[in-house]
């Protein structure tokens, strides 16, 4: 399984619509989940550029406030798509390989920002965890989470460096 995590900060740049095409194409992605697209919505052709004409579901979150918006697609051709969550935090899809018939989550977060909804961030991460008994996931994003003061960063730090965690948890 190959897929892409990217804060892409805007996709409004030719530049950042020809990345993403060429890793699709180079890689031949079953899944895509961006945050901080800064989008209301995606013409069905931007869609499909992104995806190199593969039969991907696609689902997204609308900027709100400091949350700039979330964009996650599944290749249909390797997935059956069951069930599509939607949180303040997150987008979940529930899946079933269609090679083996193997149920699992996908779910990507863009945590909160500010300290004052941090709790409810790390909630709802928690019951999107949980929310599906022993289903076996995936989640992966950018969490926005520091223990303590000295753990910030700069913007320049924010810029060049990498802010995204991927686990793959399996209950028993």
């Amino acid at each position: 399984m190959k897929g892409v995590l990217r804060n892409c900060r805007g996709l409004r740049d030719l530049a950042k619509h020809t990345f993403l095409h060429d890793v699709a194409e180079d890689n031949k992605l079953d899944f895509i989940a961006l945050s901080e697209t800064n989008r209301n919505s995606f013409s069905t052709q931007c869609l499909e550029n992104f995806c190199v004409g593969a039969d991907f579901v696609w689902h997204w979150r609308c900027p709100q406030g400091i949350s700039r918006g979330m964009l996650m697609g599944i290749n249909q051709g390797c997935f059956e798509v069951e069930n599509i969550i939607d949180g303040d935090y997150h987008i979940k899809f529930v899946l079933k390989n269609k090679v083996d018939g193997f149920r699992w989550a996908l779910l990507f977060v863009y945590g909160a920002v500010q300290e004052e909804h941090k709790e409810h961030f790390l909630s709802e991460l928690a019951r999107a965890c949980t929310s599906y008994g022993d289903l076996p996931f995936l989640v992966g994003g950018d969490f926005n989470i520091i223990r303590n003061q000295s753990e910030k960063k700069t913007t320049q730090d924010i810029i060049t460096s990498g802010h995204f965690c991927l686990m793959l948890l399996l209950k028993h």
